[in-house]
């Protein structure tokens, strides 16, 4: 008899385990955590909400380790040209190109109409922001000049560009922006229901017509 409890237990225990290895997180990760030659930073989900386009914006990606590692390459390879001019690093203020190993990165991957990927590219130099602050959002700053910057690396032309970085001054975070939300207009007559009116831009037809 204590066999077979034995075998029952055995088998109601596998069975758990079983199911327990095939269950699927429900969760999405906002971003994946990379590392690489002289980089580490994070790569963002394409449905993580951002507050900046790119030129003839089409969708968005959610770019690989293949893909950030090629994008890291590019950079890594023309950083020195494309900030040829040191726009906001003087004094001290660091040069980005001399200094590629100290700023953390986060990477936003973008379509265009052609259908080309392009990786939006966010360097940060501050101890003050933890890993877990750069992996729960992108990060948007003013001031700090030569420790922030960004730009654009197109997978499909192999081009880095569009450069921008930070001008001199205090480091502050740059709030989101609130996106509009629904508004209900309430009626004059008590028997007739509310309906919702949207406010901001009309993304589609559909959102033209209220019932």
């Amino acid at each position: 008899m204590k066999k077979i409890l034995f075998a029952l237990g055995f088998v109601m225990f596998a069975s758990l385990a079983s199911a327990q290895e095939y269950i699927e997180p429900v969760e999405k990760w906002k971003a994946a955590e990379v590392w690489g030659n002289n980089y580490h930073g994070w790569s963002f989900h394409q449905d993580v909400s951002v507050d900046f386009t790119v030129e003839g914006q089409d969708g968005r990606f959610t770019p690989t380790d293949e893909e950030i590692a090629e994008t890291e390459n590019l950079l890594q390879k023309r950083i020195a040209y494309v900030n040829r001019d040191h726009y906001n690093q003087e004094g001290m203020c660091p040069i980005i190109d001399e200094h590629m190993r100290m700023y953390r990165r986060q990477y936003v991957g973008f379509t265009n109409d052609r259908g080309d990927h392009i990786v939006w590219v966010n360097g940060l130099w501050d101890d003050n922001m933890s890993d877990e602050l750069l992996a729960s959002d992108v990060i948007l700053t003013r001031g700090g000049c030569g420790h922030f910057w960004h730009l654009k690396v197109n997978l499909a032309t192999r081009k880095v560009y569009g450069l921008e970085v930070n001008e001199s001054g205090d480091t502050k975070i740059v709030p989101r922006v609130k996106k509009p939300q629904p508004r209900i207009s309430k009626s004059k007559g008590r028997n007739k229901k509310g309906r919702i009116r949207k406010t901001g831009i009309i993304h589609s037809p559909e959102e033209k017509v209220f019932n």
